[in-house]
C-alpha cells in the first residue's frame, strides 16, 4: 500500500470514530432547531408584535373616546355661631352621582399624520424581522461549519498524530539495530510531541465551537453526519458583479429599512408642524348628582353637547424647535441611508470577489494536497533506500495533513461567503440552507 493510501485509510477510521454517531444531524435539522430556540430570532419576533401595535393605536386616537365616572361618599357639614339670626348646626348628609363624558376627534393633524406614520414603523418592523431571519441564517451557518472544520481538523491532527507515531517508532527499532542515528530519533519524538499539542489545541476549538453552535440551538449537539467533500466550488451565478450590486442596492434589507426611517423621519417633522394647527373635537357629558346640606337633599342633571376648537397661539417656542430638531433628524436619517448604501456596495463587492476566489483556491489547496501526498511517497521511498532522512519524512508528513485542514477549512469557507453574498443582495432564504444541506449528504 503506497503512503498516500495508508494516509487516506488512517484517516478514515479516525473521522469514523469521530464522527459517526447513532443518530446525526444535518444542516437542516441544526437550522430549524435554532429557528426554535434562538433567543434573538424569539426576541426580533416579540419586537415585530411590538411594533404591528402601532397601527391599531394611531387608529385609536381618532375613534371616541368615552369616560365614567362614579362618586358615593358621606359627608358631615358643621357650621359653628349664628348667621343672620339663624343659629349654628351639623348635619350629616350623603353625595352620590356619575359623570359620562364623550369625545370625538373631527380635525386633528397629528392624528392623521401618526396614522399614516404607523404602515411605515409596521412594514419596517416587517424587514427588521425578516433580517432577523437572515442573521439567523448566516449565524447559523458559520457555526454550523466551524463545528464541522474544527471536528475535521481534530480527525486530521489525531491521523496525524498516529502516522508521526508509527514513524516514531520506526525510527527507535532502526536505531536499536544501528541503522540510524539517534538524531533521527530526536527528531521523530519532536515531530510527534508537536502533532499531540496540535491534537489538544484541535480538540478545545472543536468544544469551543459546539458550545458557540448551542447558544442557538439551546442544546449542546455533538453528533453530525455532514461535510463539505461533496460540494464543488462555484463562481457565483450571474458571474457578473454588477448584477449582484444592482440586486443589493434594490433588495438589501438594511437598505430597505433605513429607506422606511428616512420616510418616518420625514412625517415626524409634519407631525412636529402639527403644533401650529387647530384641533376640532365634538364633546358631550351628562351627570347626575344627588346630594344634601343644610337646605335639604336635591339632585342635580347636567348634559351637553358641542364643538370644541382649540387653536394654538403662542407655546414658549416649544413647536419652532421640535419642527427643527424634527428637520436635523431627518438629514442625519439621508445621510445613514447613504453610509449603509456604501457599506452595501462595498460588502456584496467583496463578497462576490471572495466567492470568485474561493472557487481557485480549492481548486489551488486540491492540488497541493495531491503534491503533497505524491512527495510523501516519494520521501518514504527515498528513505528505505537511504536518500531521505527521518526529517524529511516527518515534514512529508505534516505537509499533507496541513494541506487536508486548509482544504476543509476553504471549502467551508466557500459555502459560508457564497451565503455571505446572497445575504448583501437580500436574497437569501431558507432554500439556501436547504440546498446546502441535500448536497452535503
Amino acid at each position: 500500500m503506497t503512503t498516500a493510501a495508508k494516509l487516506t485509510a488512517v484517516t478514515a477510521v479516525i473521522y469514523l470514530a469521530v464522527a459517526t454517531p447513532l443518530h446525526a444531524q444535518g444542516l437542516a435539522e441544526v437550522y430549524l432547531l435554532a429557528q426554535k430556540q434562538d433567543p434573538i430570532i424569539k426576541q426580533a419576533e416579540a419586537n415585530y408584535h411590538a411594533a404591528a401595535q402601532a397601527r391599531p393605536l394611531a387608529r385609536a386616537a381618532l375613534l371616541p373616546q368615552i369616560s365614567f365616572s362614579a362618586e358615593n361618599s358621606e359627608n358631615r357639614l358643621e357650621v359653628k355661631g349664628n348667621t343672620f339670626g339663624v343659629p349654628g348646626s351639623k348635619v350629616d348628609y350623603n353625595t352620590k352621582g356619575y359623570q359620562l363624558g364623550l369625545t370625538q376627534s373631527l380635525y386633528n393633524r397629528d392624528f392623521y399624520i401618526q396614522l399614516r406614520q404607523s404602515k411605515n414603523i409596521v412594514a419596517r418592523a416587517q424587514i427588521e424581522w425578516d433580517l432577523s431571519k437572515q442573521d439567523l441564517m448566516i449565524r447559523l451557518i458559520e457555526a454550523y461549519f466551524n463545528v464541522l472544520s474544527a471536528r475535521d481538523t481534530l480527525t486530521y491532527a489525531r491521523a496525524e498524530k498516529r502516522a508521526i507515531g508509527r514513524q516514531l517508532e520506526q525510527a527507535e527499532n532502526r536505531f536499536e539495530v544501528g541503522l540510524s542515528a539517534i538524531t533521527d530519533v530526536k527528531d521523530a519524538q519532536s515531530s510527534y510531541d508537536l502533532s499531540v499539542a496540535q491534537e489538544i489545541a484541535a480538540s478545545t476549538a472543536l468544544e469551543t465551537s459546539l458550545d458557540n453552535l448551542a447558544m442557538m440551538t439551546g442544546e449542546r449537539l455533538e453528533m453530525f453526519a455532514q461535510r463539505a467533500d461533496n460540494i464543488n466550488p462555484v463562481v457565483p451565478e450571474p458571474a457578473d458583479i454588477q448584477t449582484w450590486l444592482d440586486t443589493a442596492l434594490t433588495q438589501n434589507l438594511r437598505l430597505l429599512i433605513n429607506e422606511y426611517e428616512t420616510t418616518i423621519a420625514q412625517q415626524d417633522i409634519k407631525r412636529s408642524q402639527s403644533g401650529y394647527y387647530p384641533t376640532l373635537d365634538i364633546v358631550a357629558s351628562h351627570s347626575d348628582v344627588e346630594s344634601g346640606g343644610l337646605t335639604g337633599d336635591r339632585e342635580s342633571k347636567d348634559s351637553k353637547i358641542g364643538l370644541e376648537l382649540n387653536f394654538p397661539i403662542f407655546r414658549g417656542g416649544g413647536t419652532y424647535y421640535q419642527t427643527k430638531e424634527s428637520r436635523f433628524l431627518y438629514q442625519a436619517s439621508l445621510q445613514a441611508h447613504e453610509q449603509i448604501k456604501r457599506e452595501v456596495t462595498r460588502d456584496t463587492r467583496q463578497a462576490y470577489h471572495n466567492v470568485v476566489a474561493g472557487v481557485s483556491q480549492v481548486q489551488a489547496l486540491a492540488k497541493a494536497l495531491e503534491s503533497a501526498q505524491v512527495s510523501a511517497e516519494a520521501n518514504e521511498i527515498g528513505f528505505e533506500v537511504g536518500t531521505r532522512t527521518t526529517i524529511d519524512v516527518l515534514l512529508s508528513l505534516r505537509a499533507v495533513y496541513q494541506a487536508q485542514r486548509d482544504l476543509s477549512r476553504a471549502r467551508y469557507d466557500h459555502l459560508i461567503d457564497t451565503l455571505q453574498l446572497k445575504y448583501a443582495a437580500g436574497t437569501l432564504n431558507n432554500e439556501d440552507i436547504m440546498l446546502i444541506d441535500q448536497a452535503m449528504h
